[in-house]
């Protein structure tokens, strides 16, 4: 009997637990807001007797009737799952969060829900029934001594007339804001871009690192606890830096320069200009990047880079290191006047290289054959002689490659000269000889077919010599009248030599002078005139 009483006593009491229900009021009912802005809802509760806090969650029901549940900690609401405080903030609005939300609280598999809700109706366009402030971004960065504008606009009840609007800097220590306007470090800086009801845009100009910080704009109204301040806005001022893909480059291969930010990032659509050696570059950039390829040893130098339309806050240097293979390798003589035999001659190989020349190698080129002769960046051909003539180059190397120098001849003063008085002397000599060979070669082809006896007792009946004959008896080599004057004998005379006879028909003398070098002195043509010879020392008809 005793069991029983209990269990119906424990019955009553569970039902008029259940029956009991949670109780809720939310603060406003209902709420207006901007697209694009914050709004926190809240709300406060009394449990149920011997019912305790376990979790609480937040729903919505849409003009559909569909009812969704609020995340905790989506990209755009934050409340706690586990905290008893009945709030959550919703923010960067869209028209479709507008509906009905309402607070639950859950224990075990028992949920209890309140009446009603807080109505909250999202507005893409100011209203003058909507509180609220809307900004285009949360997070604005700029580069130091650019200009920042945070387009702005609020909303208000209609019944309501507003009565101040101003900027103000968040503080830590809880001061009140001031506006900006008012503070000597924004003193001729900011200023709001438009006059117009519902618009709330700030432009601060020229900014710089101490201006980086949270900023909010506030409103007041004529009405007791009439206003608003919208939510915090953000503002990151930056510095530029140059970065590479690599500092050190070789040519012909690519490097891409990076204008980067130090602490926050740049509109994609941000335009920038790039310095070479505090000069506009030659290249195009895209966006904040500068593409190198191929590189060039002329694109080697320090490179900054600048917001365009304010080229005066340029970022620091960085310098970009171009290696090259040695080039326009040439060889120089070091010597003053005329190289004679026994004197030294310095030779010096030169290169233009990055980085510079470490090995330098000598060769000489005598016909087919090279020779090694030593490694310096100047070499010595001590003692000159004809042993030491030849073709002298060198090789220039570092440790991107090499290249060989052009060939230079070393001359000793004169040794070419011999050489073109010998050429002269047989270029001489055989236009001399060549009209007597001719006119021996016309008289044999002519010469008509006679005895051994009679061609013996004519010679030697003959006291005149063989090639007065060729000269005069031929008609072919004479001239019809005794006046003409044919060829007898040339003679050629040199200086520095002794008499020489060239020929059988030239005389080549050489006259001997003081000085050593050998040169042409005078070319001597003796004519004679001649005689009509005797029928008898013809031996042709």
């Amino acid at each position: 009997m005793h069991r029983i009483r209990c269990i119906i006593l424990l019955l009553c009491t569970l039902g008029l637990h259940a029956k009991t229900p949670l109780t809720v009021t939310y603060s406003p009912q209902n709420s207006c807001a901007l697209t694009g802005s914050s709004v926190l809802l809240t709300c406060s509760y009394t449990l149920p007797p011997n019912y305790s806090f376990s979790r609480g969650y937040w729903y919505k029901t849409d003009s559909q009737k569909h009812v969704t549940y609020v995340r905790a900690s989506g990209t755009r609401t934050e409340y706690s799952y586990f905290s008893p405080e009945c709030r959550v903030r919703i923010s960067n609005l869209i028209p479709s969060d507008s509906g009905v939300y309402d607070y639950r609280i859950s224990r075990h598999t028992t949920t209890l829900q309140g009446k009603d809700g807080v109505t909250l109706y999202v507005s893409d366009a100011p209203r003058k029934d909507c509180w609220g402030v809307s900004y285009s971004s949360t997070s604005f960065c700029a580069s130091r001594g650019s200009t920042v504008d945070i387009p702005c606009t609020y909303g208000f009840p209609r019944d309501q007339t507003v009565t101040t609007t101003h900027w103000y800097r968040e503080v830590e220590n809880g001061q009140d804001p001031i506006d900006l306007h008012l503070e000597e470090d924004y003193e001729g800086r900011v200023e709001h871009l438009s006059t117009e009801e519902h618009n709330c845009t700030l432009r601060i100009r020229d900014v710089g690192e101490t201006d980086s910080g949270k900023y909010r704009f506030r409103y007041k109204t004529n009405t007791r606890g009439g206003a608003f301040s919208g939510d915090v806005v953000t503002i990151s001022v930056t510095e530029l830096q140059v970065s590479m893909t690599a500092d050190t480059v070789t040519e012909g291969s690519n490097v891409t320069l990076t204008c980067d930010t130090t602490s926050c990032y740049l509109k994609a659509d941000t335009p920038f200009i790039w310095y070479k050696n505090t000069q506009p570059t030659r290249h195009r950039a895209i966006n904040s990047t500068l593409h190198l390829n191929p590189v060039s040893s002329e694109d080697a130098g320090s490179y900054s880079c600048a917001v365009r339309g304010h080229e005066q806050h340029q970022s620091p240097e960085a310098a970009l290191d171009v290696r090259y293979p040695p080039r326009n390798t040439a060889v120089f003589v070091d010597h003053h006047g005329e190289v004679v035999a026994g004197d030294s001659v310095n030779l010096t190989c030169r290169s233009d290289a990055n980085p510079p020349v470490h090995t330098y190698t000598w060769y000489r080129k005598t016909g087919n054959q090279t020779s090694l002769l030593g490694g310096g960046q100047s070499y010595v051909v001590a003692n000159i002689s004809y042993e030491t003539s030849g073709l002298y180059y060198c090789v220039a190397q570092n440790s991107v490659g090499e290249q060989h120098s052009a060939a230079v001849s070393v001359p000793i003063a004169g040794q070419g000269f011999a050489k073109y008085v010998a050429i002269g002397i047989l270029v001489v000599v055989a236009l001399l000889l060549l009209p007597c060979l001719l006119c021996l070669s016309r008289r044999k082809s002519n010469a008509p077919p006679t005895t051994g006896s009679t061609t013996i007792s004519q010679q030697q009946a003959d006291s005149s010599p063989v090639y007065d004959d060729v000269l005069t008896s031929d008609p072919s080599c004479r001239r019809n009248t005794e006046a003409d004057n044919d060829v007898q004998y040339a003679s050629v005379r040199f200086k520095g030599s002794d008499k020489a006879e060239v020929g059988p028909y030239a005389d080549v003398q050489r006259l001997h002078t003081q000085t050593a070098q050998e040169d042409i002195e005078y070319a001597s043509i003796h004519l004679s005139r001649q005689r009509t010879l005797p029928n008898h020392h013809s031996q042709f008809p």
